[in-house]
C-alpha cells in the first residue's frame, strides 16, 4: 500500500510540474522584433487536448515570412494619443479597398501583472490620409494572468476611432466579447523546434465592425466571429503556433496558420520595382521593372484598386516583368510579393501611379520637379519648381473632378486652397508637360 501511495504521488508531481504557467514575463515588449512564418491551413488539425499533449506540426508547409515589430508609440504616426506606456505592432499596410481603404494600421497594447492587452488603434484612412487614433474605452484583454492549465474568462472590449479631418467626418467602431480557455498543456513540434513545453489557449471572439462616414452618407458594418488557438511557451515572446478559423456545427475550419520562425538566418529576399510611367493615360502600356535580388525567384504582381486594369502582351500577374493597361483613371498602389524556396518577402508602393484621362493632351512632368508644401495645409501651399522655370499652370480639383480655381505662376508661389477641409488634386502644367499632386486640407 505504502509503495502504491508513493507512486502516486509522483505521478502527480509529474503532473504539477510537467505543465507551465504563462505570465506578463512571457509577453513582447517596445523593441521586440519576432519573426514568424505562414503555412498551409488546408488539413492541418486542432482536435487534440487536455494534459501532456504532443502536438506534432513539424510537417507544415511554409508559404511566406514575416515579422511582428513592437515599437513605442512614439516611434508610430500615432505618436500623440498613447503615452509613453504602451507600444505599437503594424497589423497591416494596407486594408480594404478605394475610398474604403485603411492604410498604416497600429494595434496598441499594455503589459500589467493582471493582463497583456489591447488598448487603442490608429490607422489612415484612403479618402483623408491623416492619423486618425481611438483607445479602448474597455481594453480588450487577450491574456488574463497567471495563465495555467483549466483557467477560462471572459471579457469584452469597445473601441471608437473618430474619422476627422478637424471636424469629425465619421467613426470606425470596433466591439465584442472575448472567452478564452487554457484547455490543454504537453509540448508541441513545429518546423522551428521541437518538443517546446507549452499550454494552449482556445479563444473564441464575436465582434462587430463598423463604420460611418457624414459626407458621403454611409454605413455599414460586419459581425464577425472566428476562434483563435495559440501555443504559448516561455521560451518565445508570441505563440509556437497560432491557427484561426471558423467553427460551423461543431466543425472547425482553419483559415490562418503561423509559427514561430527564424527565417532571417536563411539569404533575405530583397523586393524592389519601378515603372517606366508613373502617370499615364488610359489605355497606354505601363512597363513595371522587377529589380528584386535572390535565386530562383516567382512573382506575384497586385494592384489596388484590384480592378480597372490588364495584363497585356502576353504577360500576366507572374511575369519578372509584366505590361500593363490601365483602363480606368485614379491612383493606383502596386504590390509585388517574391518567394523563392525558404519563403517569401513583399514590397507595397502607396499611390504608385496615377492614370490620367485618355484625351489628356499633356504628357508627363517628372514628379520631382515641383515641390508642394506644407501637405496637409490649413489654408495655403507653396509651390516651389526644383529649378528656375518659365510660367507654369496650376489647377484644383475636388476629389469628384470639379475644378475650383486655375492660376498662372513662375518661381514659388503661395496658393490658397479651398475653404472646405477634404482631399484636393492640384495638376501643375508646364511646357506641354504636366504632374498631380494630392493635397489635404484641413
Amino acid at each position: 500500500m505504502l509503495r502504491i501511495s508513493i507512486l502516486l504521488c509522483c505521478m502527480a508531481a509529474v503532473n504539477v510540474f510537467g505543465q507551465i504557467t504563462i505570465n506578463k514575463n512571457h509577453m513582447p515588449s517596445s523593441g521586440d522584433e519576432i519573426e514568424y512564418s505562414n503555412a498551409l491551413a488546408f488539413g492541418v488539425d486542432v482536435s487534440k487536448t487536455g494534459e501532456n499533449v504532443s502536438w506534432d506540426y513539424t510537417k507544415l508547409t511554409n508559404t511566406g515570412d514575416d515579422i511582428d515589430k513592437y515599437v513605442s508609440s512614439l516611434r508610430t504616426p500615432y505618436l500623440l494619443s498613447f503615452g509613453f506606456t504602451t507600444f505599437g505592432k503594424k497589423v497591416t499596410d494596407t486594408l480594404g479597398f478605394g475610398n474604403f481603404q485603411f492604410k498604416n494600421i497600429y494595434n496598441f497594447f499594455q503589459t500589467s501583472d493582471a493582463s497583456f492587452r489591447d488598448v487603442g488603434m490608429g490607422f489612415q484612412f484612403a479618402a483623408i490620409p491623416l492619423p486618425q487614433t481611438g483607445k479602448h474605452t474597455d481594453a480588450d484583454e487577450i491574456f488574463v494572468f497567471p495563465l495555467k492549465y483549466g483557467d477560462k474568462d471572459s471579457t469584452t472590449f469597445d473601441v471608437e476611432v473618430p474619422i476627422s479631418a478637424g471636424i469629425k467626418l465619421g467613426a470606425f467602431i470596433r466591439k465584442g466579447n472575448r472567452v478564452t480557455t487554457v484547455d490543454g498543456w504537453g509540448k508541441i513540434s513545429t518546423p522551428y523546434a521541437k518538443d517546446v513545453a507549452c499550454i494552449r489557449i482556445k479563444s473564441v471572439i464575436n465582434e462587430l465592425d463598423s463604420i460611418s462616414v457624414s459626407t458621403p452618407s454611409i454605413k455599414f458594418g460586419q459581425i464577425v466571429t472566428r476562434i483563435e488557438y495559440k501555443w504559448l511557451s516561455t521560451t518565445e515572446k508570441i505563440p509556437m503556433l497560432t491557427i484561426t478559423g471558423n467553427e460551423v456545427l461543431g466543425t472547425f475550419t482553419p483559415t490562418v496558420v503561423q509559427y514561430r520562425n527564424e527565417w532571417s538566418k536563411v539569404s533575405p529576399i530583397v523586393v524592389d520595382f519601378e515603372s517606366d510611367k508613373v502617370s499615364p493615360k488610359q489605355g497606354v502600356v505601363v512597363s513595371l521593372t522587377n529589380k528584386s535580388m535572390g535565386d530562383n525567384l516567382s512573382y506575384v504582381w497586385s494592384m489596388s484598386p484590384n480592378t480597372g486594369f490588364v495584363f497585356v502582351n502576353g504577360t500576366s500577374e507572374n511575369e519578372e516583368h509584366p505590361k500593363v493597361v490601365f483602363q480606368d483613371t485614379g491612383w493606383y498602389s502596386v504590390t509585388l510579393k517574391v518567394t523563392d524556396k525558404n519563403g517569401s518577402a513583399t514590397e507595397t508602393k502607396e499611390d504608385f501611379i496615377h492614370v490620367r484621362d485618355r484625351n489628356s493632351s499633356v504628357t508627363d512632368l517628372k514628379i520631382t520637379q515641383f515641390d508642394v508644401y506644407p501637405n496637409p495645409a490649413v489654408s495655403m501651399v507653396t509651390v516651389s519648381p526644383k529649378s528656375k522655370t518659365d510660367f507654369y499652370n496650376v489647377e484644383i480639383f475636388t476629389y469628384a473632378g470639379e475644378k475650383v480655381s486655375s492660376t498662372t505662376l513662375k518661381n514659388d508661389n503661395q496658393i490658397t486652397l479651398p475653404s472646405e477641409a477634404g482631399i484636393y488634386f492640384m495638376h501643375i502644367h508646364s511646357d506641354g508637360h504636366h504632374v498631380t499632386k494630392r493635397i489635404v486640407r484641413l
